[in-house]
């Protein structure tokens, strides 16, 4: 039934995602195009629009999963959505899994068309897109391909557990207790996860002896607290920098997809 739903939103949604990506594409490429052009002030104007354009790319397509997600949840559609003989858990696997996917490859899409920016960026700079990139060689060169690699999986990271997050609170939101709210009752669960996400990604930080060592860009099990005193003490920098917000921020998104579950199977009360 699992794969039955997965299919079932891409059905439904898969055109609609990636009409969106190909529009921006086209917008983006265009401006970078036209930038090449050498125009006084336009092509400047032109990468702008073009990064911009990138940029809302993942973003206009996470909009619209969310908001499919809420109306086949809590709209109209929710009463055959609820009315399918299946554990409400299953449902909210599958529509999550398929945002992430669907945000994960307009992502992707973003990062690969970015690359023909920076040839237009540098061809307007009369650089090369070696010199460009001669910093970033050099700082790889220097903590190592494994790190790169680690920041890139933590970026990738951080975009699946606030996907999850955010459904997760949508369907908190979503039970009869604050029906009479409509969407106002996750809307103000965003900004309380927003909140909580601050404070327990600081505390993570902080108290978790999981840290980034400055000095060798390794990754050390030693917690930041004591360097960060030492370091507002003395007015140096810290040579330490917590990264246990890596570690705490999938454990939040597991807690909030049990009550996310728990309330569809049990307080789920459509409008």
């Amino acid at each position: 039934m699992f794969t039955t739903l997965l299919m079932e939103e891409v059905r439904t949604q898969a055109r609609r995602n990636a009409g969106v990506v190909g529009i921006v594409a086209v917008i983006a490429a265009g401006f970078m195009l036209l930038s090449l052009l050498e125009l006084p002030v336009i092509s400047s104007m032109l990468l702008v629009g073009a990064f911009v354009a990138l940029v809302a790319m993942p973003g206009v397509v996470s909009v619209q999963v969310g908001i499919e997600y809420w109306a086949s949840m809590y709209g109209a559609r929710g009463y055959l959505t609820m009315s399918l003989p299946v554990r409400g858990r299953t449902v909210f696997a599958a529509k999550v899994l398929y945002a992430v996917i669907a945000v994960v490859v307009s992502a992707a899409a973003a990062t690969l068309l970015a690359i023909g920016w920076f040839a237009a960026y540098v061809h307007l700079l009369g650089s090369t897109l070696g010199q460009l990139l001669e910093p970033v060689r050099q700082m790889i060169s220097m903590v190592g391909t494994g790190m790169v690699v680690f920041y890139g999986l933590t970026v990738v990271e951080g975009v699946i557990v606030t996907i999850i997050e955010v459904a997760a609170v949508m369907s908190i939101g979503g039970q009869g207790r604050w029906n009479r709210l409509g969407f106002g009752a996750p809307a103000a669960g965003l900004v309380i996860l927003y909140v909580v996400n601050q404070v327990v990604g600081l505390v993570a930080t902080v108290l978790l002896p999981l840290s980034l060592d400055l000095t060798s860009g390794r990754i050390v099990g030693r917690m930041m607290l004591p360097q960060f005193i030492e370091a507002a003490r003395t007015g140096q920098d810290p040579l330490l920098v917590g990264i246990g917000s890596v570690v705490a921020a999938p454990v939040l998104a597991a807690i909030l997809v049990w009550w996310a579950v728990r309330a569809i199977e049990r307080h789920t009360c459509l409008r």
